[in-house]
């Protein structure tokens, strides 16, 4: 086995114990959360949580008909070299979708802690050139000829994120990621 090939399989390994280790602890730390959330301990209903509400609020706010989407949080990361410093550029969005004879997206570019939104852009999937998962980034991508380039996120499925640097809305929407893939696979995608 060559160098190359010995570590390329320790960085499997790690990678592989680390996906481990942050899957028990999101399982236990959700377990917790359902526990103390409920009477006596025992695991009930979750609560409301107040930044998916801000972020309804403030789609509702700027979107006619706004209760008719589902809405989501996404974010993307660009990173470039600038010598021999890497930087790194955070782009947050609330997005909301709804199906029809011509599934939408609309998304609102915001800042991490949603103080500035910007107006919304529809994308009507008969308006997109291409709407499509990118595999390699996790992310959704959309061209269109409304958009200087393209639309890419991911969405944030774990509030953790954004208490890593408050560089993105710290908010998850772990429950929601499901449904928007099948709506953006099986519906939008082109």
């Amino acid at each position: 086995m060559g160098l190359f090939d010995k570590m390329k399989s320790i960085a499997t390994d790690v990678a592989s114990g680390i996906a481990s280790q942050a899957s028990a602890a999101a399982t236990a730390a959700m377990n917790a959360a359902g526990a103390a959330s409920a009477p006596g301990g025992a695991a009930g209903p979750a609560k409301a949580d107040p930044k998916k509400e801000q972020i309804r609020s403030i789609f509702n706010s700027r979107v006619p008909e706004g209760e008719s989407y589902s809405v989501i949080a996404g974010m993307f990361l660009v990173t470039t070299k600038k010598l021999t410093k890497e930087i790194r550029t955070y782009y947050n969005y609330i997005i909301g979708y709804k199906d029809g004879d011509d599934p939408e997206i609309v998304s609102l570019s915001t800042t991490n802690d949603l103080a500035t939104v910007d107006e919304p852009v529809y994308l009507k999937k008969s308006e997109c050139d291409k709407a499509e998962y990118l595999q390699n980034t996790a992310s959704f991508s959309i061209t269109s000829k409304k958009l200087e380039n393209p639309l890419n996120f991911g969405i944030i499925t774990s509030a953790a994120w954004g208490h890593s640097g408050a560089l993105i809305i710290p908010v998850g929407y772990q429950d929601e990621f499901m449904p928007f893939t099948e709506f953006f696979q099986n519906r939008y995608a082109k």
